[in-house]
């Protein structure tokens, strides 16, 4: 690498400030950070990946052309070259914790409560009225009670997380009400949750039950 002398490119008062420290040394004098790239400062660039990837998981949860177009307001040619030419990893979709913690890790377990519901049948709550919390453990004593009349027999309910609603001060799993009946038969204290608490109610809600929940 060609170097200079550095009297013949500093002032004088700043090269007697580097002699101080550098006499008589190579030294190398790096660049200084690099300008983002297109989007970066903006964050519309991360914003455009995760519409991107939303859009991708969608597809593959069996959302047709048509229906993520309207959804998102792009056209179908657009959703097209999308799903068709883009290569987004993708977590692995299943109702399990491995899977939601996939997603969660991504920054998609919003994804995953969407997909899960949309499996059962349910609407994914308004998500502009709740905070959503990343995959916690919740202790199972501070649900509502589920529906005591059901059974469920499936072992591998264990390990399903749970949709909670935090509402009035009061947690519920109305989605999954036979499932939490069972955890709480079979003596569980906590389980994998994602939880939705109402934004006028999030302070009081984690400054009473934040330090509770485990990640």
């Amino acid at each position: 690498m060609k170097y200079e002398n550095a009297k013949d490119i500093l002032p004088a008062a700043l090269l007697a400030e580097v002699q101080k420290y550098a006499e008589g040394k190579l030294i190398y004098i790096p660049k200084s950070e690099k300008p983002k790239g297109w989007g970066e400062a903006s964050g519309y660039r991360s914003r455009l990946s995760k519409r991107n990837t939303l859009i991708c998981s969608r597809y593959s949860a069996g959302k047709s052309i048509m229906e993520i177009a309207e959804e998102f307001y792009l056209s179908p040619e657009t959703i097209k070259k999308l799903v068709y030419g883009k290569k987004v990893n993708l977590p692995m979709f299943s109702p399990s914790v491995q899977s939601a913690e996939a997603y969660s890790s991504a920054g998609m377990g919003e994804e995953w409560v969407r997909i899960f519901l949309s499996s059962q049948d349910e609407d994914m709550p308004d998500i502009s009225d709740y905070f959503m919390s990343e995959l916690v453990k919740i202790p199972l004593r501070f649900i509502e009670d589920g529906n005591e009349e059901e059974t469920i027999s499936e072992k591998n309910t264990f390990d399903v997380p749970l949709i909670v609603l935090y509402d009035n001060r009061t947690f519920s799993a109305p989605y999954q009400q036979d499932q939490l009946s069972y955890l709480k038969r079979e003596k569980r204290n906590s389980n994998y949750a994602f939880i939705f608490a109402k934004n006028d109610e999030y302070n009081y809600f984690w400054n009473n039950y934040g330090k509770h929940f485990q990640r």
